[in-house]
């Protein structure tokens, strides 16, 4: 019996990748020739040939934000362009073959952190691996957008969640320092910033100003400071300034609160490129400008009432608390392309994991509800047609279930008002 047991738990201890390393082989072998194919489609105008150029122009000490001929103009903070260094050091196609190979290995970095958040702070949780298969099957949708396009949203959601699980382990310097690169190549987790600040210690806000400072100083250190100014004083005024001056971006696949706003009550101007007219309110159309910043201020407040009043009754990190700043990140956003969405990883994990025979019923129809809209959300074009594809994306079918799921992200993670604070007294 002894020598059975020995026998079984040998195999028991044999590493998965082993007894499955046909499946392994294979699986590495179409992510070569998947990767090789879409590196063979970068040219000039592509997303990728952006961060390229930006590394190649950075390590050159040539302009970030110059115009080229056929090329997509540079729209991140100047760090972005120093850590694109590494990809200058390639050739583009080769530096694209590289990317897409470590974007597959960041979905699989992500998926592991993602479990260990939701497993280490969800006490209550669904248990077994459906709500994971579940999340990564809504989210894919997402996650090939950006691994077609080879974006920079998996760094960017990998070095969030390393700040998550960081901050939720109360390690303040290392959360503050993943958020801060992330805030660092794309000024999107700003809001990451905001929670940690709110969630964090006097260490946290010491941490973040450092780290904030140290990626402004960066650049200039390897540029020289006068051409450092000269890239920040480029950067707002290409893509900063216009935004902060109410520019707004339209297009049906800008899944942003502003776009969601001024496609429903302003009609399509003549000779735009889409076919379809998405103001269903069109009366509103003058209310916009007060319309718009009315609703993204609610929804801030929203965000920073619900941050402090955790901090203040002294309760914990929790998955959805985390899935929320997420959501407030892609509402707020000026832009909100598709691609960005690969963080509905997390958050249909985090929403997926919930114990429904936990909830009220009032709760489970809301949490069946943002469910079928992740359903419909998740629909590729090629599963549901063009045009609903543009109807999805037009009448911002994905904003709903964001706000959706961030006003449930709220409600639930929020104790009742009755509760004192459980933090010593000062």
């Amino acid at each position: 019996m002894g020598q059975l047991s020995s026998q079984g738990q040998g195999r028991a201890l044999v590493p998965w990748w082993r007894r499955y390393w046909p499946l392994v082989l294979g699986l590495i072998a179409v992510l070569v020739v998947v990767a090789a194919d879409r590196a063979s489609k970068q040219r000039v105008g592509t997303d990728f040939h952006v961060f390229w150029q930006a590394g190649y122009d950075f390590a050159h000490g040539l302009p970030l934000y110059r115009p080229q001929p056929g090329a997509r103009g540079f729209i991140y903070p100047p760090f972005a362009a120093q850590v694109f260094q590494v990809l200058g050091v390639f050739q583009l196609k080769t530096a694209a073959w590289l990317f897409y190979v470590a974007s597959v290995l960041l979905i699989f970095v992500a998926i592991v952190i993602s479990e260990e958040i939701v497993q280490r702070l969800e006490v209550s949780r669904r248990g077994g691996r459906f709500p994971l298969v579940l999340a990564l099957l809504l989210s894919a949708n997402f996650l090939f957008n950006n691994l077609n396009l080879l974006q920079v949203n998996l760094v960017i959601f990998v070095l969030c969640l390393l700040g998550a699980r960081a901050l939720a382990e109360r390690r303040e310097v290392a959360a503050s320092g993943w958020i801060a690169a992330a805030t660092a190549i794309k000024i999107v987790p700003i809001f990451f910033l905001v929670w940690a600040m709110i969630r964090g210690s006097r260490r946290t806000l010491a941490a973040v100003v450092g780290f904030g400072v140290l990626g402004v100083v960066l650049p200039m250190i390897q540029r020289g400071v006068s051409q450092g100014v000269v890239d920040l004083m480029a950067y707002y005024r290409s893509f900063l300034q216009a935004f902060a001056a109410g520019r707004v971006v339209t297009d049906y696949t800008n899944q942003s609160l502003a776009a969601m706003v001024y496609r429903a009550v302003a009609p399509t101007a003549p000779g735009a490129v889409s076919q379809y007219d998405y103001a269903y309110l069109g009366s509103l159309e003058s209310a916009a400008p007060v319309l718009y910043p009315a609703l993204a201020l609610a929804i801030l407040a929203l965000f920073l009432i619900h941050l402090t009043r955790l901090r203040v009754l002294g309760q914990s990190v929790g998955p959805l608390e985390i899935s929320s700043v997420f959501l407030v990140s892609h509402l707020l956003s000026a832009i909100t392309w598709k691609a960005h969405l690969v963080t509905f990883l997390f958050v249909y994990y985090a929403f997926s994991s919930i114990n429904l025979k936990s909830r009220s019923q009032r709760e489970r129809v809301a949490l069946l509800l943002a469910g079928a809209g992740a359903v419909v959300i998740g629909a590729g074009r090629d599963l549901i047609g063009t045009r609903l594809h543009h109807y999805v994306g037009g009448y911002s079918v994905i904003v709903w279930v964001m706000l959706l799921l961030f006003g449930l992200s709220v409600s639930l993670t929020q104790p009742p008002f009755n509760t004192k604070s459980s933090l010593p007294s000062q």
